[in-house]
């Protein structure tokens, strides 16, 4: 047995290149087409969407003000049925005299606590801006200077002919 193929006339050999090369060309020419009716396809869609997308922007605004129409009639209607009932005009007539509702305790007790944590918070901040703006020196920058130049405790009084008279 012979395992090596025959080997081909190069006739033979180019006429079957030839009729690959064909065959190939064939199918790309056939996906060029596809691509091409896919392509007029979605221009088309295209086309429709853009012409029908003002109408229907149209009736879905016509239909949100015909929906709110509705919702103010069907209110008003509901405000003047009400308004024949005379439990409901005379409840509206003494409603300004009645005591409001007291808070429910829960309720309450949160609103102090937040008060509480903001107030706290706002001193804290109010400190810190100070010792920001007095430089860290802390309250020895709000004594006046010692003759030497250093800061004490104690504050320096003012003695002699320029001294102000507290007394007089």
């Amino acid at each position: 047995m012979n395992t090596q193929p025959k080997a081909l006339s190069l006739k033979e050999q180019r006429s079957r290149l030839e009729r690959r090369a064909n065959v190939i060309r064939s199918r790309l020419l056939r996906t060029i087409d596809a691509l091409d009716t896919r392509r007029h396809q979605v221009q088309e869609i295209g086309h429709h969407a853009k012409r029908l997308a003002m109408p229907a922007v149209a009736g879905l605004v016509g239909i949100a003000v015909v929906a709110a129409g509705t919702a103010v009639a069907i209110r008003a209607l509901v405000e003047r049925r009400r308004e024949r009932d005379f439990r409901y005009r005379l409840s509206k007539a003494i409603a300004p005299f009645r005591r409001p509702d007291k808070a429910p305790f829960w309720q309450d007790a949160l609103r102090k606590l937040a008060l509480t944590a903001i107030g706290i918070l706002a001193s804290e901040l109010a400190k810190r801006g100070v010792q920001g703006a007095l430089g860290g020196r802390g309250a020895a920058a709000l004594l006046p200077a010692h003759v030497d130049g250093e800061r004490t405790a104690t504050p320096y009084v003012a003695t002699g002919p320029s001294a102000p008279m507290l007394g007089k």
